[in-house]
């Protein structure tokens, strides 16, 4: 028997997301051009292949088959990740025009923004993991666009107000996005039945892909926090200390996973998570830092942290908080991405003391209020955003026995076991 899902997948979102398609076609006819110059060609097929090609691969398959480990909701995961992309790539590259350009007719589209606008885009990824299973594609729509407008103008605010670069204020993806999506998942928490609990559970087959989708995040993070650094120099310490957190987080997640265990065994939905917990902490400081022991430390630590956070906090998180953080990106994002910004507050200490630089103060406060603003912009728009999506017009899913399905929202062509 299929599934009998509300009108709002058959009314609301055709209507709603044509409508919005439409006039973002007429935003980009009348207010943008491409980027004729001959650097930005040069620059195209210099760095397509080994950044921008990088960073589509991580948002398109890596953050969208790591969400997809659950037996049930495997299509949904993955082809809501895609469609969330999409639409938000388009917003984000004009949001970030007419934010970088407040008195320009004319968005001038460049190959540096698009991939702004992807890595922007990547924030959704990232929060969607805490409520993807709960919700429909018309809600999921509502929060593309609210979320990748408030971290949009939040790097508006730390470029104009904190002079702030713009690789760090992107590095502060991983709070923001954290936070933004457990808030949302907060705001539509209800009681979850025992028959959908049981569809929350992880296949041999599905948690495969989930790694392969880990794979491939682990592979191309030392792009993503390189991309954003003009210096080679930068680039090339930014590039190596990455990947030298991210080894060491992934041995540490598998170990602390096997000795958490009574009879010594790896849980697959640890690996899933922590081992791509060095690639965050190390993302703000990782052209900073002069040794590569130094990334291995934050990579053993964030490795720790996450592997810890998933081992001892999940039944706190969902019976006394009440939120169902299916993908875990607290452990994954949230609190590696607090252990980086604490690491590059004490390292820009560091180096402002060591060189007598008389505003050290200053450049602490700075970097913390940084830090702050990520986390009280995620929960704040969080929570805007969970309200406005408990609002009847959208029409979800009124039964908790239907979450974690797929049935809810794809034609079968047949129905399969389990479902």
């Amino acid at each position: 028997m299929g599934s009998k899902y509300p009108r709002s997948m058959r009314c609301c979102l055709p209507l709603w997301t044509l409508t919005l398609e439409v006039a973002l076609i007429l935003i980009f006819f009348f207010f943008t051009s491409y980027d004729h110059s001959s650097k930005d060609q040069k620059k195209l097929m210099g760095t397509y292949g080994a950044i921008f090609q990088d960073i589509t691969v991580m948002a398109a398959l890596g953050l969208g088959f790591l969400t997809s480990s659950f037996r049930t909701h495997g299509w949904s995961s993955v082809a809501f990740s895609l469609f969330m992309l999409a639409l938000g790539v388009q917003w984000a590259v004009l949001l970030e025009g007419f934010l970088n350009q407040p008195f320009s007719w004319k968005v001038v589209i460049s190959l540096s923004r698009i991939q702004q606008a992807t890595m922007s885009t990547m924030s959704v990824l990232i929060s969607v993991g805490a409520v993807l299973r709960t919700i429909n594609l018309v809600q999921l729509v509502f929060m593309t666009l609210m979320e990748v407008t408030v971290f949009g103008t939040m790097r508006m605010l730390f470029r104009e107000c904190f002079s702030m670069e713009d690789h760090i204020s992107m590095m502060h993806i991983h709070v923001f996005a954290a936070y933004f999506g457990l808030t949302v998942a907060w705001c539509l928490s209800k009681p979850v039945a025992e028959r959908a609990e049981k569809k929350d559970e992880m296949s041999v087959k599905t948690g495969l892909f989930a790694m392969l989708g880990t794979l491939f995040l682990w592979m191309f993070w030392p792009s993503f926090n390189s991309s954003l650094l003009n210096s080679p120099n930068e680039r090339k310490k930014a590039v190596f200390n990455t990947y030298y957190a991210l080894a060491v987080s992934a041995v540490t997640a598998i170990s602390a996973s096997a000795l958490a265990h009574p009879q010594g065994k790896i849980n697959m939905a640890h690996i899933h998570n922590a081992v791509l917990a060095g690639g965050v902490a190390v993302g703000a400081s990782c052209h900073l830092i002069p040794q590569p022991w130094h990334a291995m430390v934050l990579g053993l630590l964030a490795g720790l942290i996450s592997t810890g956070k998933a081992i001892c906090l999940p039944v706190y998180f969902n019976r006394v908080l009440r939120i169902h953080d299916s993908c875990d990106v607290h452990s994954t994002f949230g609190l590696p991405g607090l252990l980086g910004g604490i690491n590059y507050i004490v390292l820009m200490t560091y180096r402002a003391s060591w060189t007598n630089n008389p505003m050290t103060g200053n450049q602490v406060l700075i970097n913390t209020g940084a830090l702050s603003l990520s986390v009280a912009m995620g929960l704040a728009s969080g929570l805007l955003t969970g309200l406005l999506l408990k609002l009847k017009i959208w029409r979800g899913v009124t039964h908790t026995a239907r979450y974690f399905n797929d049935q809810a929202f794809w034609k079968f062509p047949h129905l399969a076991a389990g479902f």
